[in-house]
């Protein structure tokens, strides 16, 4: 008896090869992790990025908060260089959270509470301009603000919070306060 054996190189996917191939359940999990997979890894990330940049955020609140605490006391305006004495204490409550060389500041004295405005402005390059450190006197009413860009590692993230369309998000910590009574 001779055995007939049938050519299906010519039709891969038809009959009963496409039929039990369709049938087949072996390797759908794998197949369904190998999809799921890149979107878990971005969720992942970002999350976990999103996290840390929250917590840069409040590192930088509480040093901002530490440092104003010297202008708003009259030890940085009474020292030989407030500037220095200023972002000296700003740097210490920074750790190593932060690069101490990329946090701009700016210290502005104003009459009253209702006078506090002072918008950012920025160059063409995204760094901020017009910034000053003029810590105010005795009793005047002080805008501390220290900023800080933070650079998303996930770039999808990035586009989506980024200020300026860029992959960078501006980290802004503002305090406004009278300062003490203190004698020049």
């Amino acid at each position: 008896m001779a055995h007939i054996v049938r050519d299906r190189s010519s039709r891969p996917f038809g009959g009963r090869f496409a039929a039990r191939l369709l049938r087949n359940r072996r390797g759908g999990a794998s197949l369904e992790f190998a999809l799921i997979l890149p979107m878990f890894l971005l969720l992942s990330t970002a999350v976990l990025e999103m996290g840390v940049m929250l917590f840069v955020d409040t590192v930088l609140d509480g040093a901002a908060a530490d440092a104003a605490r010297r202008i708003r006391t009259g030890e940085a305006q009474l020292s030989a260089d407030p500037t220095a004495t200023f972002r000296s204490r700003l740097c210490d409550s920074l750790y190593v959270m932060v690069d101490c060389e990329r946090v701009w500041i700016d210290v502005r004295p104003f009459g009253s509470f209702a006078a506090v405005v002072a918008p950012l402005q920025f160059d063409e390059d995204g760094e901020p301009v017009d910034l000053a450190f003029t810590p105010g006197g005795s009793g005047q009413i002080t805008l501390v603000r220290a900023l800080y860009r933070w650079e998303f590692l996930t770039p999808i993230v990035g586009r989506v919070l980024g200020s300026d369309g860029s992959n960078a998000l501006l980290l802004v910590s503002t305090n406004v306060f009278r300062n003490e009574p203190y004698e020049l």
